[in-house]
């Protein structure tokens, strides 16, 4: 495998019950492994009163379903009692799901068995699916005292090892107990500290995105969390599509905050700005679909699925999970995908138990892993708690001392700490991108973010950060003046609106791009007579000739604004694509890619599964992990993976045994290719090739062609 050289392995309430649905043939379900979720948010301060913003206890609520703001602060319909643990099961191709005569519950893979099978578990019910059956999952709950007749004492763990042994079974779990990571007695921050104010807008350069945009009402970001508290002026009006999925309700109050969490979150997100009063969030003008799993901050991995197929369902653009859980699920894996595959962005808080994995959902391929930071750029560390780490975790985000909502009352402000205050303001980052291009994908997202990302840590991508923390101002401007139909990588000044590009859809792979002022006439790699790139000539530019060869082959592309960008950096799923289009390897849907962190392509696209899949076909490349099988699409791509990769394509032999490369060994996986790389002559033409040779930086694009280059001679 290309090793990353770098020590860095990378990217309840009641519920109603539909008692009356208990039918003899239900449908087949995938299970879930209910994985323990926790919110990723602690509360530093107990909520002040900040009197800047007047109160609110009178303005008109935004739902028109809405119960009148000044009744909801003083209602009294009693906090739903906790909700007992469930059960899902994953059955077999052709198995039911089927009650029996005494209202016990079987598996059977045909009818004629169940006249013969001796006994089925008494004492569940089907709950309502939700949306959970369009994944093929089946969710048990225990059913109502009256109607267990004599069942006492249901033991969920027994009655799962008893279904888990039937016939058609694949296997049966139950949900874990979930906690929330608050600290509700942290002492009270003094008021003087209330001057830091919203620092983390500010470090991550919001102010600077929103002179571009404060983002679209079409735009829909949905909080997954306690809820919200609607009666809060900056939200009035832009309540879309609210929803419980633990009372399976629209309707006020069933998403109403008790809890507060959900507020505070949906603050950082998506607060109106610029008005004079209360705080601003991310993303100003976007639409908030709050979807409530938790009363008290406690919630599970059925719960979680169901809002998140419901949000899918209901038009939302991005997701903000602010919750963590310590295992997988296959539901909420089942869930998550759903969404991903409709264009959905998942932003998820890796939380903050300090350790050394990235909780889930966050870890679910595909979604945006966020960690904390805090005002130093230091991972977001304290005696009690800290943000995680991980080969998951994508990006950072400031985490600590951030002021919100604190849900209590519409006036009440208090100070967080953890993981779930950084996910939404790399959420609402998301919107806002996604508001200025309404057609710009999930993937394009993820690695405009990521590119785009202020490097803190090693350098690279790393555990303790990942890429980097989060520049708004950077990646908004991507959004905007790049290419939405192409995958971005990074450029070298923080302030470049440019995008960088490489040949990402299948309509342009068979032409070369001419882009620029000037036309080329280059018919080789000695014959160019005029740039097609505006930042590439012979006089000031390395590589200029093989760039502009490689370029005229089709192979790679510049911006829609004439520039090529050499010193920028590509991704590793870049330039599997680079080097399968430079080596003409026929490329089509069958090809089924074995890494479970690449993003599955839509349709017809190939891009970019297909072509990582020929890559690993081809043997250019075994990824980045075996256990699991990992290619890290969204890392920026190392000169020991190029080197790697290109002498593999290359098919070379070893060098004799007394050959010595004009470089020490480096590293047991990269070096013996990179020597024979060198015995080939693929390296000759790099600049600063020897023993000061930094294997360990990124690749640029530049080098990226002048090693295509060698490789086609």
């Amino acid at each position: 495998m290309e090793s990353l050289i770098e020590p860095k392995d990378h990217h309840k309430a009641s519920r109603s019950r539909s008692i009356a649905r208990r039918a003899a043939w239900f449908a087949p379900a995938l299970p879930a492994v209910m994985g323990v979720m926790f919110l990723c948010m602690a509360l530093a301060a107990r909520p002040t009163m900040v009197d800047a913003a007047p109160s609110e206890a009178s303005s008109p609520s935004p739902i028109a379903s809405a119960a009148d703001p000044t009744t909801v602060a003083s209602a009294t319909d009693p906090t739903p009692a906790e909700s007992p643990r469930s059960l899902a099961l994953k059955l077999t191709s052709g198995a039911r799901l089927v009650e029996k005569a005494d209202g016990s519950l079987a598996v059977v893979e045909h009818w004629d068995a169940l006249s013969t099978m001796e006994g089925g578990v008494s004492g569940l019910a089907l709950e309502e699916s939700a949306g959970l059956d369009k994944l093929g999952i089946t969710v048990l709950e225990p059913a109502p005292l009256d109607l267990l007749d004599g069942v006492t004492g249901l033991d969920l763990e027994s009655a799962a090892r008893r279904l888990a042994l039937m016939p058609g079974v694949l296997w049966a779990e139950v949900s874990h107990p979930v906690h929330a990571c608050l600290e509700p007695n942290d002492p009270m921050y003094p008021s003087s500290q209330t001057t830091l104010g919203q620092w983390g807008m500010r470090r991550v350069g919001l102010p600077q995105a929103w002179d571009i945009t404060t983002g679209s009402a079409d735009v829909i970001l949905a909080v997954i969390d306690t809820g919200i508290n609607a009666d809060i002026y900056d939200f009035s009006g832009r309540i879309v599509s609210p929803y419980s999925a633990i009372t399976k309700s629209s309707q006020w109050p069933a998403y109403e905050d008790r809890h507060g969490h959900g507020t505070a979150v949906a603050g950082v997100a998506a607060a109106r700005g610029n008005d004079g009063r209360g705080m601003a969030g991310a993303a100003w003008n976007v639409g908030i679909m709050p979807v409530k799993i938790s009363e008290s901050g406690e919630s599970d991995t059925t719960l979680l699925s169901h809002a998140v197929i419901y949000a899918a369902d209901h038009g939302a653009d991005i997701l903000n999970v602010s919750f963590s859980g310590g295992e997988s699920s296959q539901t909420l894996t089942a869930a998550v995908t759903y969404a991903l595959t409709r264009g959905v962005v998942v932003v998820a808080a890796v939380g903050n138990q300090g350790g050394s994995s990235v909780g889930y959902p966050a870890a679910i391929p595909g979604v945006i892993a966020v960690g904390a930071t805090d005002s130093s750029d230091k991972r977001w560390v304290d005696p009690d708690l800290a943000s995680n780490m991980g080969s998951d975790l994508d990006l950072v985000a400031p985490g600590k001392l951030i002021i919100s909502y604190s849900g209590a009352t519409p006036g009440s402000f208090g100070y967080y700490r953890g993981t779930s205050v950084a996910s939404p303001l790399v959420a609402g980052t998301a919107a806002l991108m996604r508001s200025v291009d309404p057609t710009i994908t999930s993937q394009e997202i993820i690695g405009i973010l990521t590119s785009t990302a202020d490097d803190l840590g090693a350098v690279g991508w790393d555990m303790e950060y990942g890429w980097g923390l989060l520049d708004a101002a950077e990646a908004v401007a991507r959004a905007t003046y790049g290419e939405p139909t192409t995958t971005t990588t990074t450029t070298t000044e923080p302030s470049t609106t440019t995008t960088t590009t490489v040949v990402t859809t299948t309509t342009s792979l068979s032409t070369t791009t001419t882009v620029g002022p000037t036309t080329t006439t280059t018919v080789g790699p000695t014959t160019t007579t005029v740039s097609r790139f505006a930042d590439v000539n012979e006089n000031s530019t390395p590589y200029w000739r093989e760039i502009e060869f490689v370029a005229s082959l089709g192979i790679v592309s510049g911006s829609n604004d004439g520039l090529f960008h050499p010193q920028s950096a590509l991704l590793r799923q870049q330039f599997a694509k680079v080097i399968v289009i430079a080596l003409d390897y026929p490329v089509s849907t069958a090809d089924v890619c074995p890494f479970a962190d690449v993003q599955k392509s839509v349709g017809e696209e190939l891009y970019p599964d297909h072509y990582v899949a020929v890559a690993y076909k081809q043997g250019i490349t075994n990824g980045t992990t075996t256990t699991p099988k990992r290619f890290s699409p969204y890392r920026t791509l190392t000169r020991a993976q190029m080197i790697t990769m290109v002498a593999r394509a290359a098919g070379l032999v070893d060098p004799p045994l007394d050959y010595k490369p004009p470089f020490s060994n480096f590293s047991s996986v990269h070096y013996p290719l990179a020597r024979a790389a060198a015995w080939a002559g693929l390296l000759d033409g790099l600049v600063g090739m020897g023993s000061d040779y930094d294997f360990l930086a990124p690749a640029n694009r530049g080098e990226i062609c002048a090693l295509v280059y060698a490789l086609l001679r």
